[in-house]
């Protein structure tokens, strides 16, 4: 590897460090810069600004996400497994600090990476979009109650999920996967056919 991506690299490493511990707005550039160990002024050579930071330290996770949700749903037949499976992997990929970062820049985006911003929100999407496909299937196929609305649905087990950012800990007394069984639990209870 290259010493320009070793550099990228640790940059990406502290600044996401950094995001974590001191949230993504108090982090100012010149603490990225201090922690890479290089002047503020060295670090525009690799990124102009925090938000591409902050692109590039999410956009892998979500695509982690995406791809591994869309290679479940490919393989699995069985609705209730696939919702589970689906649960597993959005908590498997969670990280609270990334999961705050990604919700900033749903809704905050600058002019000069706007593009970028634009390429993640159509990530979300089509994310969304396949949780709808599923659900669509399982209302035409009677597998889920058809009473309850696709979108309420899908942005309601998305929800569920993004919860974690405000209350999961790690050292807690639960650990992801148990989470992801219990949120299962309430998706698959709530719309199972009466």
């Amino acid at each position: 590897m290259t010493k320009k991506f070793k550099r990228r690299d640790l940059i990406l490493e502290k600044a996401g460090q950094l995001f974590t511990d001191k949230g993504f707005s108090a982090t100012s550039l010149e603490d990225i810069a201090d922690a890479v160990g290089i002047k503020r002024e060295s670090l525009y050579y690799y990124y102009p600004g925090k938000y591409d930071l902050l692109y590039d330290i999410i956009e892998p996770e979500i695509c982690k996400v995406m791809e591994n949700f869309v290679a479940i749903v490919a393989e699995e037949t069985d609705f209730e497994k696939t919702v589970r499976l689906g649960i597993a992997n959005h908590l498997r990929q969670f990280n609270s600090s990334y999961l705050h970062m990604a919700m900033a820049v749903r809704k905050n985006s600058k002019d000069g990476v706007e593009q970028k911003f634009i390429h993640l929100r159509d990530m979300f999407k089509a994310y969304e979009n396949i949780w709808m496909e599923l659900f669509s299937a399982a209302h035409a196929t009677g597998a889920a109650r058809g009473d309850i609305k696709i979108k309420t649905l899908v942005y309601s087990l998305l929800g569920l999920c993004n919860s974690l950012s405000s209350w999961y800990r790690p050292d807690g007394d639960l650990s992801l996967d148990q989470i992801g069984e219990h949120f299962s639990d309430i998706i698959l209870g709530g719309i199972k056919p009466h």
